[in-house]
């Protein structure tokens, strides 16, 4: 079952933290994690895709309200390019991104882009432990 105790701690630090709390998107990211807890409800595997489904969501509208507070240039919308942009401003560092950007991003694009492809419990957890770290490493140096 996936962490409501992490979800509840992301959900602070994200409805709390300066850069977002004036985000007109902060209530669509606080919705998007209330449904990580929710998507625990659904059987097997369509429980765990729905998991990475919000999780990754939540991540991605959370990164691009940070760069878009922050006016950083993004050359197309995705958590790649956040993760770059992020990188390029000295928010995270190379092995930081790489990190990220194998841990989650290539993982969610197998999920989301690949017919079949299903997460486990395990990797479902995972996906949303590497969104836990980046939030908090990315938050705490802003």
């Amino acid at each position: 079952m996936l962490d409501r105790k992490r979800v509840n701690t992301l959900r602070i630090l994200i409805d709390s933290h300066r850069t977002l709390t004036a985000s007109p998107k902060l209530n669509l990211i606080v919705g998007e994690l209330n449904r990580i807890t929710a998507s625990s409800r659904s059987p097997g595997g369509n429980g765990w895709l729905l998991a990475v489904l919000h999780t990754t969501r939540s991540l991605d509208t959370t990164l691009s309200e940070i760069v878009r507070f922050k006016g950083w240039p993004v050359t197309k919308p995705s958590l790649g390019s956040y993760l770059s942009v992020l990188l390029s401003n000295g928010v995270l560092k190379y092995p930081e991104r790489q990190r990220y950007y194998t841990g989650i991003v290539k993982k969610r694009n197998i999920f989301m882009h690949e017919a079949g492809a299903m997460p486990t419990q395990i990797e479902a957890d995972r996906i949303l432990s590497e969104m836990h770290a980046c939030v908090v490493l990315v938050l705490s140096r802003l």
